[in-house]
């Protein structure tokens, strides 16, 4: 039962991650360079943009700091926390880097 489990979610992961170039270039989305984007770029973008659209970018940055700071537990309660200091710093600072922002509210905390 286990393995069968295993199976089908990878077999779910893998069409999903085929179909994410298609649905990218259906949709017009551009790619980011996270460590180009300032602060205020990156709030520009996150205002014009969708709700989901935020959470996805938010989630990547948690990843991103993940590996920086080698903290690999996801605390639900933390992501809103970092995400709410990290756009009310990065509308403090708007030219600093969005990663050199990140660092300093997520890592700092």
């Amino acid at each position: 039962m286990k393995r069968s489990l295993v199976v089908v979610a990878a077999l779910c992961c893998s069409n999903l991650l085929m179909s994410m170039p298609v649905f990218a270039k259906k949709a017009g989305v551009q790619n980011i360079n996270f460590g180009e984007i300032t602060c205020g770029e990156f709030m520009k973008e996150i205002a014009a943009g969708s709700a989901e659209d935020a959470g996805v970018v938010l989630m990547w940055i948690d990843g991103y700091l993940s590996g920086v700071s080698g903290d690999t537990v996801l605390k639900w309660n933390d992501l809103e926390k970092f995400s709410t200091n990290l756009v009310a710093y990065c509308g403090k600072k708007p030219g600093e880097k969005v990663l050199d922002a990140a660092e300093a509210v997520g890592i700092a905390e």
